[in-house]
């Protein structure tokens, strides 16, 4: 089941172009929370690095 302008739909009885356009709407949401998910271990790991940089300057050029 999935709703579109508050009205429920049974996938499995979709046909033609609607099963196609479901189809694809589904790939596009895996595909949308995916990179959401690699942004955020992006975001995480640069934070991560970018500390670990920070605590190994040599003395004196860690500040600007």
């Amino acid at each position: 089941m999935f709703t579109i302008d508050k009205k429920e739909y049974d996938e499995k009885k979709l046909e033609g172009k609607a099963k196609v356009a479901f189809n694809n709407v589904q790939v596009l949401l895996n595909e949308k929370n995916d990179l959401m998910h690699r942004l955020e271990k992006n975001k995480i790991l640069s934070e991560h690095y970018s500390e670990v940089l920070k605590k190994n300057l040599p003395n004196g050029e860690d500040k600007k």
